[in-house]
């Protein structure tokens, strides 16, 4: 009896040895990718990982590759099936609008996607002196992306979420350069 117990025992014990170590592909991030963003081939790699870890197999890749980015999504983050999705996070009604920023045109600490903002238009100096207060074209707004200008240092450009019907006005203020984003609460 104690030579079939040891014998147990030692196969056990060489089971949990070999499987301890045992590694399985995931699929990981490898640049980030913004809330909404189309999922590119390029964006996705796979590691091998011990354990037990809840991710999407490295075999599954090419499944997300063209669904979204349900959250924004940050280089070396072990993908989840909870972090993708095929639904456009554009809400009827509202569209995407480019606008671009100079420095002290938005708050010294930056925005985020996901931030609430009022977006005004400066006014235009005309040189009479009295001084003029800015217009208010959107009165919430969100945030959708946001990256340094790589072409003018202290620049920014953001991807905001505002009403189809007050698009263009948002598109003129920032061709003008007369663009200013203020951050309000999110309520």
């Amino acid at each position: 009896m104690g030579v079939l117990l040891i014998a147990g025992l030692g196969a056990a014990f060489g089971y949990l040895y070999t499987t301890a170590g045992e590694k399985v592909p995931v699929v990981v991030v490898t640049s980030p990718v913004s809330v909404g963003e189309v999922i590119e081939r390029a964006d996705l790699s796979t590691v091998d990982v011990a354990g037990d870890i809840t991710a999407i197999a490295g075999a599954n890749l090419e499944s997300v590759v063209g669904e979204r980015a349900a959250v924004a999504l940050l280089p070396n983050t072990v993908l989840q099936r909870s972090m993708v999705t095929d639904v456009d996070p554009t809400p009827a009604g509202m569209v995407q609008v480019g606008v671009a920023v100079k420095g002290g045109q938005i708050p010294a600490d930056g925005l985020a996607p996901g931030d609430a903002v009022q977006v005004l238009r400066l006014p235009v100096a005309a040189g009479t002196g009295v001084p003029t207060v800015p217009e208010v074209v959107v009165s919430k707004a969100t945030v959708y992306a946001s990256l340094p200008d790589p072409v003018q240092a202290g620049a920014t450009l953001l991807t905001l979420l505002v009403p189809a019907e007050q698009a263009a006005a948002v598109a003129g203020a920032s061709g003008a350069g007369a663009a200013a984003l203020v951050k309000v609460p999110a309520q």
